[in-house]
């Protein structure tokens, strides 16, 4: 039987409330293998960047341990002060299922999901919401240039502008930024466009209002967190090629936003080894976001045709325009 009152309830302690929540799934499951050898290194220099370059005001981080090797969750329990929500799962349960999972259940009107390998150069919250900010139809915005996929799952942006002229075709990406990009995904043929007179590298696709390149990637990307919400369809198994555009990539295409990215540089893919350019990045703490600017990106809007009439306004624009 209860003896007395439970002193909690009467702390009147002040809840904290975050705009913006950073949710990384971790999966190292040995430092002994040669694809996982210097995982240990780029997990440390993740966590690093991703410390300095946030503004612990509005943004926390969700970090999911998908059963770990030890030498990686001693790690994450050395920056356990730094982390808001630590999971730990007793087996690995593939990226798709524990994000959604944390995604569904997030307060925050944006989250942003990225892998553990990920560099992240100061002043990423900031450029990642001012393009939120500019552009209320914009539903994923990447931190990087991600031109290459324009046309990924990606109907409304060229449905509501491209014949009003708010697209333009041009050469908005650096080239650095376009090596820059290359070189993390380690695949030199990314950028390249078949059957089209420009690379990548040399026109993309624009939204001038926004200032931003159509297209996103999902190893690093921004979401309003609304996008989740009412969806309860899990995936039946932990890995297969298209699971994330099943569950994640595909909801701001149906619901009638956009997915767009940067025009600079602010994340850089490091996969399974620290490059010459990793470790030379040394930088944070500067061009934290504000929480006006947040608060401001929260305006959204969605495009007034049906998703069946995009995709049909879509496929006529590509064959016609031969974009």
């Amino acid at each position: 039987m209860r003896d007395g009152v439970n002193p909690e309830k009467f702390k009147s302690e002040v809840l904290p409330v975050f705009l913006h929540r950073v949710i990384v799934p971790v999966y190292i499951p040995n430092l002994k293998e040669e694809y996982y050898r210097n995982h240990l290194e780029v997990f440390e220099k993740f966590l690093d960047q991703l410390f300095k370059t946030i503004n612990p005001q509005t943004t926390a981080i969700s970090l999911i341990n998908n059963n770990s090797c030890e030498e990686i969750s001693r790690v994450i329990e050395n920056k356990r002060a730094a982390i808001d929500k630590l999971v730990v799962y007793q087996d690995n349960k593939g990226k798709v299922f524990p994000v959604l999972q944390e995604v569904r259940a997030a307060s925050e009107p944006f989250v942003t999901v990225t892998d553990a390998d990920v560099l992240f150069y100061k002043g990423w919250e900031e450029a990642v919401f001012k393009v939120f900010a500019s552009c209320p139809k914009a539903g994923v915005v990447a931190p990087l240039p991600s031109p290459a996929l324009a046309f990924y799952e990606n109907t409304a942006v060229f449905a509501d502008n491209f014949l009003l002229g708010g697209i333009t075709y041009q050469k908005a990406m650096s080239d650095e930024d376009g090596d820059l990009y290359l070189e993390g995904m380690g695949n030199d043929s990314l950028l390249n466009r078949e059957n089209r007179e420009y690379s990548w590298k040399e026109r993309q696709y624009v939204l001038t209002k926004a200032k931003a390149i159509v297209g996103s990637g999902h190893f690093v990307a921004t979401y309003r967190s609304a996008l989740f919400k009412g969806k309860t369809a899990i995936p039946k198994i932990k890995f297969k090629n298209g699971l994330e555009r099943e569950f994640m990539d595909s909801l701001s295409d149906e619901k009638g936003y956009y997915r767009l990215s940067t025009l600079q540089t602010y994340a850089y893919h490091m996969a399974n080894n620290l490059d010459e350019h990793a470790i030379a990045l040394k930088e944070g703490g500067e061009n934290l976001v504000s929480e006006d600017l947040i608060r401001k990106a929260q305006n959204s809007k969605v495009s007034p045709f049906s998703f069946f009439l995009r995709k049909l306004v879509f496929r006529i624009l590509k064959r016609f325009f031969k974009l």
